[in-house]
C-alpha cells in the first residue's frame, strides 16, 4: 500500500528544521501529528486551529502553510493538523473504517495486571532410615497415586499474559472529530482566550460541522472560518444547513474569480440572511494576478483583519 501524503509530510517534517515544531495529540483510539507554532507577543490573541482539505498537509503551501507561520506576528497562536487520509470514494458514510496513518501510535487498552508467581516451599530433607528394601518397595507402591505425573505435582502451571488488543479505530467522520477535540483540549492548556476554528477547502466543512454540534459545550469562546469552502462527501449537512443552526460568528473567505464558488458563496450567504446570523460575515478573494506570494499574502491580511476585529 502506497504511504499517503500527509504521512510522507510528517516524516520530512520529523527529519528537517521544523520537527521542534510537532506536537503529538491524543483521541481515545490513536496519537497524531500537529504542528505548533507559538504567538510572537507576550499575550496572545488567542489560539488558530487550521484543518487543510482533502489531500492537503498540515503545511500546504496554500493557505495552511502560510497563514500558520504568518499569523504568530500577529499576535496568534497556530496549531495545524495532520488530519488522516480520507477512504477511498464511493464508500458510504457508514461503511468507512479508516486504516492507521504511519505516524499514528495505536493505542492499546490496559494490560491486567499479572499475579506474583507464589514461591513453592521445598520439603525439608528428611535423614533416611534403615528399613527393609522389600518392605520400602511396597510401602513406596502403595502410597504413589495412579495415573498422576509427578512433575504437576510438584509445579504449579502459570499461564502466559495475554496480549492485549488496539482500540477500535472509530468511523472517519468520528475519527476527525476526535481529533478535533483533542486540538481544542491542546488550545485550552494554553490558556487561550478564544480558539478560531479556521478550515481549507473540506477542511472548512468539518470545521463548520465540529463547531455547530460542539460550541456550545466549550467554555472558550470560539470563531469558524471558512476559506474556498468545499464540500465533503463524508459529511450528509450541507453548508447552508449548517450555517442555519449555528449561532456562531463566522467568517467566508472565497475566490468571486470561480464562477462555481461564487455560487455556492451565494448560496451560504442566503442561508444566513434566512437564519438572521448577524454574525456571518462574506469576504471576496481575487485570483486573478496568478503569483501565489501576493495572493497568500491577501489572504493572510484578510484573515488577519477578521481576527483582529473586536
Amino acid at each position: 500500500m502506497p504511504t499517503s501524503r500527509n504521512v510522507l509530510a510528517a516524516q520530512a517534517v520529523q527529519l528537517g528544521l521544523d520537527a521542534d515544531q510537532l506536537v503529538d495529540l491524543s483521541t481515545p483510539a490513536e496519537h497524531f501529528s500537529a504542528l505548533f507554532l507559538a504567538a510572537n507577543t507576550a499575550q496572545a490573541h488567542g489560539v488558530v486551529i487550521l484543518l487543510p482539505g482533502l489531500e492537503e498537509t498540515f503545511d500546504w503551501p496554500i493557505a495552511i502553510g502560510p497563514l500558520r507561520r504568518k499569523l504568530p506576528n500577529a499576535g496568534w497562536h497556530t496549531l495545524s493538523l495532520n488530519l488522516p487520509t480520507a477512504p477511498a470514494a464511493g464508500l458510504s458514510v457508514g461503511r468507512i473504517t479508516a486504516g492507521p496513518v504511519a505516524e499514528q501510535i495505536i493505542v492499546y487498552a490496559p494490560m491486567p495486571e499479572e499475579a506474583e508467581p507464589q514461591a513453592i516451599e521445598e520439603p525439608e530433607p528428611i535423614e533416611p532410615e534403615a528399613v527393609d528394601e522389600t518392605e520400602a518397595d511396597e510401602e513406596s507402591m502403595d502410597e504413589e497415586p495412579a495415573g498422576e505425573d509427578p512433575a504437576q505435582a510438584t509445579f504449579a502451571t502459570i499461564s502466559p499474559p495475554s496480549k492485549p488488543k488496539p482500540m477500535p479505530i472509530p468511523d472517519y467522520p468520528q475519527r476527525i472529530s476526535n481529533f478535533i477535540d483533542a486540538a481544542v483540549a491542546h488550545a485550552q492548556t494554553l490558556d487561550a482566550a478564544e480558539i478560531i476554528l479556521l478550515g481549507h477547502h473540506e477542511g472548512a466543512h468539518w470545521a463548520l460541522d465540529y463547531a455547530t454540534k460542539n460550541a456550545a459545550a466549550m467554555s472558550t469562546p470560539m470563531r469558524i472560518g471558512l476559506i474556498a469552502p468545499r464540500s465533503s462527501d463524508l459529511l450528509t449537512v450541507s453548508y447552508e444547513s449548517l450555517i442555519e443552526a449555528s449561532s456562531l460568528h463566522l467568517a467566508d473567505f472565497y475566490y468571486k474569480d470561480n464562477a462555481t464558488e461564487h455560487k455556492a458563496a451565494q448560496q451560504r450567504l442566503h442561508a444566513s440572511r434566512r437564519a438572521n446570523l448577524q454574525q456571518y460575515h462574506q469576504v471576496a478573494l481575487a485570483n486573478a494576478s496568478g503569483v501565489q506570494d501576493i495572493e497568500q499574502e491577501r489572504l493572510f491580511r484578510r484573515v488577519k483583519g477578521w481576527l483582529n476585529k473586536p
